[in-house]
């Protein structure tokens, strides 16, 4: 091997892996950077006369602030407010050969605009966030306690458990259903709800001549079964005097791949409302093969915050989220019953049960992986591990096996290192 392989294999590895954010500041015409002398990122702000779209104003800041992040930065999710008031993006970007992340915001009001991006290394930012937004004064909504001191909490049932961070409670478990809440917003897990088709219910209401109480529809589409369902549970509130949950939007649909079992899934981003509160979920919305008696099973787990905070929580969620197991003995109860009750699709609801937990880790480790932007690089000869910026990963370990001729060095998505 060349001489000055390993030296430049090294110096690579430093610069794309190892290198912290660089103290020198730099200048944007128009707008001020802070820093933390007691910790590391920035806060790059500024403040301009006049009136109109927040949406507006901040595509011209990512214009604006190339040269600053050696490229415009790469939007990952949004939010913006009904009037075009207040507008919010998660971004990533290199700073002074340095991957960074964080959240970019514009506000407008009372003849005057903000336009910020407040950023740290992906390892320190959910640390950092908040006191970087305070530099300005608050720049975007504020934000909650962050998520410290996180343990293990067994499900009240004991049919699983979940890792929460401080402020956090588990509200309800049933047979490895759990919702738990805190102060970063709401997260349920594995929920999932029995319904019947139209004509079953028609039957089944014609044979015991009393109304059915589930949630009657058919698996026609995920969106429309997310409303139905809503419906039908703000029915159930109604009659217990819980505020009912309005979806206002839907923002977007991601197709996801559907696991054994079910016949579509999909992750649907929307706005709702509760008790006059404004929140933005994610759902993950499955729909389930129609049985021989008319049922059919609807898979909706999901995570919300309130929408002005949804962009610094989401981490936090999607962490508790992912966290979420099933006890043992409660997937060997569903496969006893699934057995005795549907002998003829045992199989189908046996893989169905083993696969679901897995199926679901993967897709909430895939989405976690993509909100951090990193993935972990490992050296094979040493063990040794180091996040990488997600979108330069696959090149850093190319460089590296060229440097050392052989392939010492190997990514590991988080879905395989969560099996």
């Amino acid at each position: 091997m060349n001489r000055w392989g390993r030296p430049l294999a090294l110096l690579l590895w430093i610069l794309l892996v190892g290198a912290g954010l660089a103290q020198a500041q730099l200048t944007v015409p128009g707008y001020q950077f802070l820093t933390d002398p007691q910790g590391t990122g920035g806060h790059l702000v500024a403040t301009r006369p006049g009136t109109g779209s927040a949406t507006a104003l901040l595509g011209q800041a990512f214009s604006e602030v190339a040269g600053f992040f050696q490229g415009r930065p790469q939007a990952v999710g949004g939010y913006r407010d009904i009037g075009d008031q207040r507008a919010e993006v998660v971004f990533r970007a290199m700073f002074r050969g340095s991957p960074v992340g964080g959240i970019a915001y514009a506000i407008v009001g009372g003849g005057t605009g903000t336009a910020g991006f407040v950023f740290d290394s992906p390892q320190t930012i959910r640390q950092s966030l908040p006191r970087l937004i305070q530099l300005a004064g608050g720049g975007p909504a504020a934000a909650p306690a962050p998520a410290l001191n996180w343990r293990e909490v067994m499900y009240p049932d004991g049919s699983g458990s979940m890792r929460l961070p401080d402020g956090w409670v588990i509200t309800m478990s049933y047979k490895g259903m759990a919702a738990a809440k805190g102060p970063h917003g709401f997260v349920e897990s594995s929920i999932w709800t029995p319904v019947l088709t139209r004509a079953a219910a028609a039957q089944y209401s014609a044979f015991l001549s009393t109304p059915i109480r589930g949630p009657i529809m058919d698996p026609t589409d995920p969106v429309t079964a997310l409303q139905g369902n809503t419906a039908h549970n703000n029915t159930m509130s109604q009659a217990r005097g819980v505020p009912p949950r309005n979806i206002l939007r839907i923002i977007e649909v991601a197709p996801a791949p559907p696991v054994p079992g079910y016949t579509q899934s999909v992750y649907i981003d929307y706005e709702l409302e509760m008790g006059g509160v404004r929140y933005r979920a994610i759902h993950l919305v499955m729909l389930g093969n129609i049985n021989a008696d008319g049922t059919w099973v609807l898979y909706n787990p999901y995570v919300a915050s309130p929408s002005e905070s949804f962009a610094q929580n989401l981490p936090v969620l999607l962490e508790i989220w992912g966290s979420a197991r099933t006890a043992q003995h409660v997937i060997q109860e569903r496969l006893d019953n699934a057995m005795r009750s549907l002998r003829e699709a045992g199989e189908i609801y046996r893989q169905t049960v083993q696969n679901r937990e897995r199926s679901q880790q993967r897709m909430n480790d895939k989405w976690t992986e993509v909100f951090r932007g990193t993935r972990i690089v490992e050296d094979t000869l040493t063990g040794e591990r180091r996040d990488v910026d997600l979108s330069w990963s696959r090149d850093v370990v190319r460089w590296l096996n060229e440097a050392e001729g052989t392939d010492r060095y190997r990514e590991i998505p988080l879905w395989q290192l969560n099996q």
